[in-house]
């Protein structure tokens, strides 16, 4: 069951609180009461709520004295505040709670549905900002756990090697080389997602754009991955179309978008299944914005888990990752995915998936083959 949400009102009015006080309750909220700024203060030292309701005018010490006192304190700076006032037009006070902090700014008499509203939308405003800190978290403690494995891997091989473990044994040696070698690989290459996805948030990644030919982008990147597929029992299959025209790409980037594609089905898909890589033209007439014209598209299909419907929309978000249907998640930084996406649109093109829990998923990649006839003016 989820836990309800706790307000704290504060005004120094009991008829004004007892109001506050049923409004709340009947929508589900848990309600603490302050009749004064300072036993509001004291309640947040002791029991920090989830919001806080502030009336401006009251004796002794005023809302605004107040919401300064909660700003300053370290536990207590980041529960937001709507401000509750009488005079509905005086604009140098309304500047100054949102100076001091406030989120909000009402005016009494308080209309109850714009109060429940803003209570709600702050309420989820701030989930999602601790959901998002929370996948922050999760990410970097993935990241750090993904490059101190393999610097261990590569600092064990360089001792042994300094020690003389080696010196009567250059097989050996050369075993213990190679794996250091794929290992710093691997590394290499998480470090470079972390990059390119900066350079793509910030907008600075520069494609190098060559006349191409999809299908052997395509082809080249599902070779390397062949072995891959093979140890899981997976069956790798690419349907080529080979009526789709060579057009301009960066074909190392697009070899990564295929890449992440494809080693993303084969971590989601279980033993003896299968993934089909399609290849094929796809005419748009901007029934979806932003779309129109002739396409160089590719298909990922997997027979693999699939993805929870809710998590669809957020699977391209940098540091995510969806849950697969057993609830288990898939170590990863969720860096794979946000490079499809921003990488495709550099290209001027669109991402799609599809997906159904316990019968597999499709990304479908759509890159324009030149200009949209009525754009050209054709």
């Amino acid at each position: 069951m989820e836990e309800r949400s706790r307000i704290l009102a504060v005004d120094d009015a009991p008829d004004n609180l007892i109001l506050l006080d049923k409004l709340l309750k009947r929508q589900g909220f848990e309600v603490i009461n302050a009749g004064s700024g300072r036993e509001c203060l004291s309640k947040v030292a002791t029991d920090p709520p989830d919001l806080i309701l502030l009336d401006v005018a009251m004796p002794e010490m005023d809302g605004f004295e107040t919401l300064k006192h909660l700003k300053e304190n370290e536990l207590s700076k980041v529960i937001p505040v709507i401000i509750l006032t009488a005079n509905s037009k005086d604009a140098g006070s309304i500047e100054h709670g949102f100076s001091l902090g406030a989120d909000e700014y009402l005016t009494k008499p308080i209309d109850q549905e714009e109060l429940i509203a803003r209570v709600r939308s702050i309420l989820r405003a701030v989930k999602a900002e601790h959901e998002i800190e929370q996948v922050k978290a999760d990410f970097q403690s993935m990241l750090v756990h993904d490059l101190r494995s393999p610097l261990s891997v590569i600092t064990g091989v360089l001792e042994l090697g300094v020690n003389g473990e080696f010196d009567q044994n250059p097989v050996e040696m050369k075993e213990f080389m190679n794996n250091a070698l794929n290992t710093s690989q691997k590394m290499l290459g998480l470090i470079n997602d972390i990059l390119d996805v900066a350079k793509l948030e910030a907008g600075k990644l520069e494609l190098n754009k060559q006349p191409n030919d999809l299908n052997a982008v395509v082809s080249s990147a599902v070779a390397r991955l062949k072995i891959l597929a093979r140890e899981k029992g997976i069956t790798l299959t690419v349907e080529e179309d080979h009526d789709i025209p060579v057009i301009e790409l960066d074909s190392g980037k697009m070899d990564q978008v295929v890449t992440n594609l494809v080693t993303n089905a084969i971590k989601f898909t279980p033993k003896d299944g299968k993934i089909t890589i399609r290849t094929y033209m796809k005419h748009f007439d901007h029934e979806i914005p932003g779309l129109g014209g002739d396409y160089a598209a590719f298909d990922v299909e997997d027979s693999g888990v699939g993805i929870p419907s809710d998590d669809i929309p957020m699977i391209f978000d940098r540091y995510r990752q969806a849950r697969n249907s057993r609830t288990a998640v898939q170590k990863g930084t969720g860096l794979g995915l946000t490079i499809v996406k921003r990488v495709t649109e550099t290209h001027g093109g669109k991402v799609f998936v599809e997906s159904s829990l316990g019968k597999g998923t499709k990304f479908t990649v759509v890159i324009p083959v030149g200009k949209d006839e009525a754009e050209s003016g054709s």
